[in-house]
Parts: C-alpha cells; sequence; structure tokens
C-alpha cells in the first residue's frame, strides 16, 4: 500500500521533503510531518502518524477527515515541545469513495493548512464456505467453516429445501480468519439441498450440502489390466479386484472398442463372485475385424458388482466407473547388440539383432524372418 507524506515548513506553501526557508526573525523553523496511507480500506481500522519538531511557541495540530456529508475530527494536540505519535481511528464504511485528509497547524506567529486526497474503497475479499462432508443424515449436526481474507464477517445463516430459515448468527466476528460454526439438524428434517449463505455488506457466499438417509458402501472395486495392450495379442488378461472383506456375489464385466463419440460393446463376462477377485480374459481379435479407420485405439472396460441379497451396485475405477486401456500397433521391437558404431569402409561388419515382442512380458521372438538393407 502506497502513503502520502505531507510535511509542512514555516512560511512555506507546498510539500516537501527539505526545505530551508525560514523566517528572519525565529532562531528555528518550525518543522511537522504527517504520513497516512494514500488507500485506506473501508470499515477497517486506519492509522496516520504526525511529528512536530522544533516548534516556535505553542502549537496546535489538527487532524480532520472531510467528506461531503461531514468532518470528522482525527487528532487534535496543544503542545510548545517537539512530538511524535501515531493515532488509528475506524475509515468509514463506504464503497468507494475520495475524501480529504486536512492537517491544520495553528500558533501566535504560524499557521499552516494543507489538504490532500485519500482514497477510501472496500476491500476485495474472497469468502469461502466449506463443511465437513457433504452429506448428512437427519439428526446429524453440521459442521462448518467460513474462512476470509479479512477480518470483517457479517451474518451468517442456513435455510431448508423449502427456503425456510433454520439457523442465524449475528455480528460473528473471525479474528483468526476462520470462523467455524456448527447446527444440529432435527431427527425430522426434511431430505433435500439445503444452503448455508455468509452474508459480508452487500455481498452473499453461499454453500449446499444434502440431507438424506444414505448407506455408505462396504466395499469399493478396481479392475487391475495393463495400460497399454497390443493389437497382435491373442488374449488380454485382467482381474477385478474389491478392497475390505470379500464380497460373495456377481461380477460383470464390459468390454468395448469406441467408435468416435459411441461405446460399442463387443463382449461381457459375468461370473460368481465370492473371494473379493476374479480373473476374465478376452480375445483381442474381436476388436479387430471392423475398419481400423473408424475405431478408437483404445478399449473401455466397465466392472460391476452386485452384492449378494442386497441389490447394492458398486462399479469400478473411482468414482468415474470405467477403465481405459490404449491399443498399441507395435508388435515388436527390434534392436542391434554389438554393432560399431564407426566402421573402414571394406571392412566386415559383425554385430547382432535382437527381436523382443512388445507383449508376453518382453519374451524374444523366435523363428520370425529379419530384414537388414543395406545401402552404399
Amino acid at each position: 500500500m502506497g502513503s502520502m507524506l505531507i510535511t509542512v515548513f514555516k512560511q512555506t506553501l507546498f510539500f516537501a521533503f527539505v526545505n530551508n526557508n525560514c523566517c528572519m526573525c525565529d532562531a528555528v523553523c518550525s518543522q511537522y510531518l504527517v504520513a497516512i496511507p494514500a488507500v485506506i480500506e473501508a470499515g477497517a481500522e486506519a492509522k496516520f502518524c504526525a511529528t512536530l519538531r522544533q516548534p516556535s511557541g505553542t502549537l496546535v495540530m489538527t487532524v480532520t477527515l472531510m467528506s461531503r456529508e461531514k468532518n470528522t475530527t482525527l487528532f487534535t494536540h496543544t503542545s510548545n515541545e517537539a512530538f511524535q505519535t501515531c493515532v488509528q481511528f475506524e475509515a468509514p464504511l463506504v464503497q468507494k469513495e475520495v475524501q480529504h485528509f486536512q492537517v491544520e497547524v495553528r500558533g501566535d506567529t504560524f499557521y499552516s493548512k494543507q489538504v490532500r486526497k485519500v482514497m477510501i474503497r472496500a476491500s476485495d475479499t474472497f469468502t469461502f464456505i466449506q463443511t465437513d462432508k457433504p452429506i448428512y443424515l437427519p439428526g446429524q449436526k453440521v459442521n462448518f467453516r467460513v474462512v476470509a481474507m479479512d477480518n470483517k464477517m457479517r451474518p451468517a445463516n442456513q435455510l431448508d429445501p423449502h427456503s425456510n430459515r433454520i439457523g442465524q448468527w449475528l455480528n460473528e466476528t473471525s479474528n483468526s480468519r476462520i470462523l467455524q460454526l456448527s447446527y444440529s439438524l432435527d431427527a425430522e428434517a426434511p431430505e433435500g439441498p439445503y444452503q448455508i449463505i455468509v452474508s459480508m455488506g452487500e455481498r452473499k457466499i453461499s454453500h449446499n450440502f444434502k440431507v438424506e438417509k444414505y448407506v455408505l458402501p462396504k466395499f469399493d472395486v478396481t479392475v487391475n489390466i495393463s495400460e497399454e495392450v497390443s493389437i497382435g495379442q491373442e488374449d488380454v488378461e485382467a482381474k477385478v479386484y474389491t478392497y475390505g472383506q470379500p464380497v460373495p456375489g456377481r461380477v460383470t464385466v464390459n468390454v468395448c472398442r469406441p467408435i468416435n463419440l459411441y461405446r460399442v460393446a463387443k463382449c461381457s463376462f459375468s461370473c460368481l463372485y465370492k473371494t473379493g477377485c476374479a480373473t476374465f480374459s478376452f480375445n483381442m481379435s474381436i476388436f479387430t475385424k471392423m475398419d481400423q479407420k473408424v475405431l478408437q485405439d483404445v478399449l473401455d472396460i466397465r466392472a460391476k458388482v452386485e452384492e449378494e441379497g442386497t441389490g447394492k451396485l458398486c462399479y469400478s475405477f473411482k468414482m468415474t466407473h470405467q477403465c481405459i486401456v490404449t491399443i498399441s500397433y507395435v508388435l515388436g521391437k527390434v534392436s542391434f547388440i554389438n554393432v560399431p558404431k564407426v566402421w573402414e569402409r571394406g571392412s566386415n561388419v559383425e554385430g547382432k539383432v535382437s527381436l523382443t515382442c512388445c507383449f508376453h512380458n518382453g519374451n524374444l521372438i523366435t523363428d520370425f524372418a529379419i530384414v537388414i538393407p543395406y545401402f552404399t
């Protein structure tokens, strides 16, 4: 934040840091300096500092903040000795306004008055509301925090699904800039969306949460498969796991190769699920019979586990319910072994050629013809 310095020397009509013009009849020059920020936050505690040096007699310093509506005297001090002090005051609560900061020093043989503009404006605050979880059961306690970038908090309230106010806090102040509150829901609270509203002046910030009778899932599902498969593979193997205790039930796996934006199901598997792990495999030739130009080079794998006797479903791969596997057209890799990087013209070049498969754990490929072109 920039600062505006006001310094006045005897019989001078301008602002400067150094001035040697003094009245010839005085042995010394009366000097004073007042410093105040050029921009002040509205409604906040502001401060200015005043200094008087070498007073020639008794002087009265008066500092006034002037607006179109009223003038407010912030500081008045009478002294015949040098002094230095800082004064705190509360800035007017305005949105954005230019006001005048006046400094007047008066004595028997000395008078000076200077006025400067100061900008008073509301600070740009960022406010966040966070509950301890997104969904609550009827009768549970809603714990939430309001975090703001300044320390002026205004009324906070809650609304139920019918927009009825069910809780309110007035004039709450967050000294540590984190306001922590809670509200206990009624045991018969209606299910649906709820809203927390924080008002700061004319601004309002809201946060939504839900009240519903839910059952926490007992297990989660994931698909274990390599991130990339080769178009030349005959069979691809994958496993479906559940975290936690083994879940008796049925697992259904759908494997698709999309056509542009559409998912085209090619094969699916369904089996009983008792140990917490199910293994399945599929033939890659199923996904290579169509025109490769219209197919995407990915496989979309989705697993669904239905717990026995509950009918509750839990899908794989966290919240997206799918696993994407990339299809590679590389069948193998050729590498040269023990081949010199530089050789003489006419000499014999000896070395080895290794051909490894990109699948089957990189095993060597045998009985495969390799053609090495020779260029002169």
